[in-house]
């Protein structure tokens, strides 16, 4: 019986042995695939914050430029109306001088017409003194007492 006690003694320690080495392989095992874990992490972790960069530096980019996008339109939506009113101002001052290019053809004939009225009225006034010259000289004749006249 003492050797079975001490068959199942050592066996019980075998046991004890070969469980104790089994936990230890098992935590060396656990452990290095938990390190192995925790540099994935850790690496996972740095692309992050780099993508959180990279994205937050696009970001900002897209925000100034949809800033400038705005600044422009803006300015576009500026320019079109002062071109209208430019434009607008500009038939305004075709037609003003459309008009006064009339006007000057009209008045030139005016002019022309006023200029042939005044010459006939010279020439008129021209008979008329003409005319009250010699009155005047049968009147100065009348009165000197000649017949002639």
């Amino acid at each position: 019986m003492a050797f079975i006690r001490d068959s199942i003694n050592v066996k019980m320690f075998l046991l004890v042995v070969l469980a104790i080495v089994a936990m230890i392989s098992l935590l060396l095992v656990f452990q290095q695939n938990f390190t192995d874990i925790n540099e994935r992490y850790n690496q996972k972790i740095e692309e992050l914050n780099t993508t959180f960069e990279e994205l937050t530096g696009a970001q900002q980019e897209l925000n100034r430029t949809a800033e400038e996008l705005d600044i422009r339109s803006l300015r576009e939506e500026d320019l079109q109306k002062e071109y209208n009113e430019l434009k607008d101002e500009r038939d305004d001052l075709v037609e003003e001088r459309d008009q006064l290019i009339v006007d000057i053809g009209e008045k030139s004939e005016q002019i022309e017409t006023l200029g042939i009225q005044i010459a006939v009225k010279e020439e008129e006034i021209s008979d008329l003194n003409q005319e009250v010259s010699d009155l005047s000289d049968r009147i100065e004749c009348f009165e000197s007492g000649q017949t002639n006249c």
